[in-house]
């Protein structure tokens, strides 16, 4: 992990999951976003058939539930578990928000943007 990464470790909360916990569920509300810091997280959804479909292992030192940082109370989309247990550290909108209300008008605009074309883009999909 990079230099930067352990900064940002130290003044997030962080928060243990036990092996067989589901972090969040499909069509919860999304207010958080997590990084892996140790063990396995799953990324799984229902088809229109009910059927559960894999759709990625989240790895130590990556983001998801990142849809909850760009538009805050939006539902999930996914469900998010672990087989073995895990640490995470928990990013919430507030606190990106208050990080990207001191910053330069450009960047704001930026995110801004971004954040509505990948939620667009997921919308699609």
């Amino acid at each position: 992990m990079s230099a930067n990464f352990q900064v940002f470790k130290k003044i997030m909360e962080r928060k243990s999951f036990p092996a067989g916990a589901t972090i969040f569920r499909e069509g919860d509300t999304a207010t958080n976003a997590f990084v892996v810091l140790r063990g396995d997280v799953a990324i799984t959804t229902v088809n229109a058939q009910g059927k559960s479909i894999h759709l990625t292992d989240v790895k130590v030192g990556q983001i998801f539930g990142e849809l909850a940082l760009m538009q805050s109370g939006i539902s999930r989309t996914a469900t998010a578990s672990t087989a073995q247990g895990c640490e995470l550290m928990v990013i919430s909108h507030t606190t990106l928000k208050e990080k990207l209300d001191s910053a330069d008008p450009f960047l704001r605009f930026w995110m801004q943007y971004l954040s509505e074309r990948v939620i667009d883009l997921s919308k699609r999909v």
